[in-house]
């Protein structure tokens, strides 16, 4: 071979290479791998699955994870009446059994007594733990009617059964204070409900959306996206409460 075949076909080669070089250089990252979710629980939960609010959160984030979400929700469920469904199909201990999550959130009925939670999510965790994933406990908030007595209660009792579980806990009761503040006006505190004033509107769930995705992500919900017609000075207000209740709670769970 001659010098100058020699040089022409050590040309082509680096011409070859140029160009994937620079597709490299400016393609976009992959994302994490999808972080799979099953959501136990009742009333309180239908407009986050319905409408894939925590799925649209992830996605909002270039750099993060998408997360997938599938409910077992039953109005007026217990962590006791999912348990005592048994095994058939759709019910919670067959879907836990039968999944390959990463997150299985708990989420108890707002009236619940501590001292009645307890048994059954010590059930549902040691299986959740069998099966190879991650229980997270979900307090969400408690009626107008409740307010501020049956927010605390929810609060305390996830955080000491998060506490003796050694697991996440989802503390909406005391994201709704963050953002409420310490005095606030009746259409504050109503434009977090439904119409009813018991269960959560879609800002509520919203602000509980912000919360679950703190805990499965670890990252903060500040900057993604809202809803559409939420104000954008409402979605940071729910997502910096969301997050700072997020951190608070972490702590607390370390001591």
């Amino acid at each position: 071979m001659t010098l100058l075949t020699t040089t022409a076909s050590m040309l082509l080669a680096a011409l070859a290479f140029t160009p994937a070089r620079a597709a490299d250089a400016t393609a976009k990252p992959e994302r994490p791998k999808t972080i799979k979710v099953l959501m136990i629980g009742n009333s309180q939960c239908p407009l986050i699955v319905n409408n894939h609010l925590i799925e649209n959160l992830a996605k909002s984030n270039n750099d993060g994870p998408l997360i997938e979400i599938t409910g077992c929700v039953k109005g007026g469920a217990t962590l006791k009446s999912h348990w005592d469904n048994g095994t058939g199909p759709k019910s919670a201990r067959e879907m836990i059994a039968g999944g390959k999550w990463n997150f299985v959130v708990l989420q108890e009925i707002y009236n619940i007594k501590e001292e009645d939670m307890r048994p059954y999510a010590v059930l549902f965790h040691d299986m959740i733990k069998n099966n190879g994933a991650q229980t997270v406990l979900f307090g969400t908030a408690s009626n107008i009617s409740d307010y501020p007595k049956g927010f605390e209660r929810l609060h305390q009792a996830h955080l000491n059964i998060g506490n003796e579980l050694n697991v996440p806990i989802v503390d909406a009761s005391y994201a709704y204070f963050k953002y409420l503040g310490d005095k606030p006006s009746a259409e504050k505190m109503e434009s977090l409900f439904a119409k009813d004033k018991a269960h959560p509107g879609m800002w509520g769930s919203y602000i509980y959306t912000c919360g679950i995705y703190s805990v499965v992500t670890g990252r903060s919900p500040v900057g993604l996206t809202g809803l559409t017609d939420m104000p954008a000075e409402v979605a940071k207000a729910l997502q910096e409460a969301a997050w700072a209740q997020h951190q608070e709670t972490t702590n607390a769970l370390k001591k």
